[in-house]
């Protein structure tokens, strides 16, 4: 039984790019760049088609970085349909980090789970979620994103925590600025 696991193992992992990378939020080259997966401990099941990555995981695809306590990642059929970053229950938050296209300042994202829908075509960041780009933020306990009706969705948190938002003015034609040296 040995030897099934490891093809299935490796088309999951073949699968990734497909559906980690959304063309719409990425760079086009981070599509075609190999997806590197580091944690302490994996457990692939390969007849749920449930693979398990946790402690310190950390995963790369191009500009592409999801830093985690626990990622599953969720197939059927040989596709992937879900994919789940948790931050650590008692600490760190789930994290990703994306430049969206060409000379962009990068997507950073956080929030205790961070969901990816493939079938919905969805992003859920739940628990304190938090997202920027440059001087841009938006923040609330729930962000929804759909991908293909390009629509946020947010909610605040049950005690009354209201979404925030900060939008700096239009920057068109400028480049994020370069760090000043000290």
């Amino acid at each position: 039984m040995m030897p099934l696991m490891i093809p299935s193992a490796l088309r999951l992992l073949l699968l990734l790019p497909t559906i980690l990378v959304v063309p719409a939020m990425a760079l086009p080259e981070d599509r075609d760049q190999p997806i590197e997966i580091r944690a302490e401990q994996v457990e692939i099941d390969d007849e749920t088609g449930i693979a398990v990555y946790e402690g310190a995981v950390q995963l790369d695809q191009g500009s592409l970085r999801v830093l985690a306590h626990r990622l599953t990642i969720h197939t059927r059929d040989q596709n992937v349909t879900r994919i789940v970053a948790e931050g650590d229950p008692d600490g760190e938050p789930a994290r990703y980090r994306q430049i969206p296209e060409v000379n962009a300042a990068p997507i950073q994202a956080h929030a205790r789970t961070i969901t990816y829908l493939a079938t919905e075509q969805r992003v859920e960041l739940e628990g304190g979620a938090h997202l920027r780009q440059q001087d841009d933020t938006f923040a609330g306990d729930r962000i929804a994103y759909d991908i293909r009706e390009r629509r946020i969705a947010a909610s605040g948190g049950r005690g009354g925590e209201p979404v925030t938002m900060t939008i700096q003015p239009g920057r068109r034609g400028e480049r994020p600025a370069e760090p000043r040296p000290d």
